[in-house]
């Protein structure tokens, strides 16, 4: 993949943040124009809300209802957050002086326009035309995206919505792809096409919503359908017709079809089938923060790079619309981060949280966090908004672990290690992982809107293949630019030509 970058389509116009001071015991911080009070992206009226720390025992309901409801029942008006512990304000009224200057303002690092004003996206380190957008709608275009194998030994669900739309209507746009052989011992309803470079084996009940593609053979055990075409390098074994396909089958010329019930026609000829995820071509993490680590808008506020290490009591911090680097995040207690803009959060270190954790995006806030090392949550976590997944973008160079109940409205990108269902999990978002284990039920509601995400790129820039371009442009063309799609095979699996773009739900 060549460039890659990631924000914004959700936001329209969005405030930087008031002026304001965060008190801390003996420190003071402030950032943002000096305003009064904090503006509301969607109405530009002044709003306040309340919030009281997330206890740090198993309280799941609790944290799950800040996750989801926090960010739709803002009203615009000053945050005031108070703890037991450490008490952070942003947004309140200040006065103007250096410190106060909303880098945003300054056009620095943000290109020719003001990202904060919601106004393109926020650029990548060290390149002038490559943003946070682009990342994420190259990135994340399955529900589920496996560098590795998959072995479902729990129940596996997923569908798709697109975060745009009124009302949230489910779709069959969740997808699951995987770099390697896929078992399914419990029941398995794929929302979406399973593509699988490896061989598929089912034992339970097995729905696929769309496409099915195999590189190697398919073996069903028990009953399974799958509702559209099949694209198949090997055979299939379906004894006693343990498998219905509703279109045609496309089999290798010289395969077999041992028991499959084909409801449309079998097309006996050449097939390949892609490698559905892209993992030869890692996004570098390390070297995002490192960028980001000499670039930032830290002094604004000011915030200092070990703000959040060492924190042995409850916490609570606003951060305004801007681009933050911090060391690591290591608290003993619970941490509450609030967000009320554009904002990207790069750490070089880990992520250790002993309490309660929690990540809210206020109306109109959207997130980039890129963390270099590991991420552990040894509580209840809530983190992203699970209204608008796509606002939410994480980027973990390790692991990211969850110990206990948590919620999660974000698309996860951690190619170099398996992600471990050990509780019963649902996801508004995506995974993009090295592996997959479900030890217990898990569900993924893919947010399509991720596909059309603002970017920065060229429309018409030079690529290598369908991975360096996206929507509008998402096809690399005979001329090595990217253009519009005008067939399926165009655009990147999973993902299907429509009207020159690509995407997630196949049209018909």
């Amino acid at each position: 993949m060549l460039e890659r970058c990631l924000l914004g389509v959700l936001v329209v116009s969005i405030g930087c943040g008031g002026s304001g001071g965060e008190s801390t015991t003996g420190t003071s911080l402030s950032g943002g124009p000096a305003t009064t009070g904090a503006t509301s992206s969607s109405s530009g009226e002044p709003t306040t809300s309340t919030s009281t720390s997330t206890p740090t025992t198993g309280e799941t309901t609790n944290a799950t209802t800040n996750a989801t409801d926090a960010p739709g029942s803002s009203s615009g008006e000053p945050v005031t957050s108070t703890t037991a512990g450490t008490t952070t304000t942003a947004g309140t009224t200040g006065t103007t002086d250096a410190s106060t200057t909303d880098a945003s303002t300054t056009g620095g690092t943000t290109g020719a326009v003001d990202f904060c004003l919601g106004e393109g996206g926020i650029l990548l380190p060290g390149d002038e035309v490559t943003c946070t957008g682009d990342l994420g709608k190259k990135t994340f275009l399955f529900a589920i995206c496996s560098c590795s194998g998959v072995t479902a030994n729990n129940t596996l669900t997923t569908d798709s919505f697109d975060s745009e739309m009124p009302d949230l209507p489910p779709m069959d746009g969740g997808s699951v792809g995987v770099n390697g052989p896929y078992t399914a011992s419990s029941s398995v309803d794929i929302g979406g096409s399973l593509w699988v470079d490896g061989k598929i084996q089912t034992f339970n009940k097995h729905e696929v919503a769309q496409v099915l593609q195999c590189g190697d053979d398919v073996t069903a055990s028990s009953a399974s359908h799958v509702a559209a075409d099949m694209f198949l390098e090997g055979n299939i074994n379906a004894q006693n017709k343990t498998l219905t396909i509703d279109g045609d089958l496309h089999i290798q010329a010289g395969k077999l079809n041992n028991g499959a019930v084909v409801l449309g026609q079998t097309v006996k000829g050449p097939v390949t089938v892609e490698t559905p995820c892209d993992c030869a071509d890692p996004i570098d993490v390390a070297a995002i923060v490192q960028g980001y680590q000499q670039s930032n808008d830290n002094d604004a506020l000011p915030l200092a790079p070990d703000a959040l290490v060492g924190l042995p009591e409850p916490k609570q911090i606003e951060l305004p619309c801007g681009r933050y680097f911090l060391d690591a995040i290591d608290s003993n207690s619970s941490l509450e981060i609030t967000l009320t803009g554009r904002t990207v959060i790069a750490i070089a270190g880990d992520v250790k949280n002993a309490g309660a954790f929690t990540l809210t995006l206020g109306p109109g806030a959207e997130l980039d966090l890129f963390i270099a090392g590991n991420a552990d949550f040894n509580n209840i976590a809530a983190i992203g908004d699970p209204k608008r997944p796509a606002a939410t973008r994480i980027y973990v160079g390790g692991a990211f672990k969850f110990a206990s109940n948590f919620t999660l409205g974000a698309n996860l990108y951690q190619p170099n290690a398996t992600f471990t269902a050990n509780n019963m999990s649902e996801i508004w978002g995506s995974l993009f992982v090295g592996g997959l284990e479900l030890a217990s039920p898990l569900v993924v509601h893919y947010d399509q809107a991720i596909l059309e995400l603002e970017g920065c790129d060229d429309p018409n820039k030079a690529c290598g293949d369908c991975h360096d371009c996206a929507n509008p442009t998402p096809a690399c063309t005979d001329q090595g630019t990217c253009g519009p799609c005008v067939v399926d095979t165009d655009c990147c699996p999973p993902l299907a030509c429509d009207g020159g773009t690509c995407k997630a739900i196949i049209p018909g």
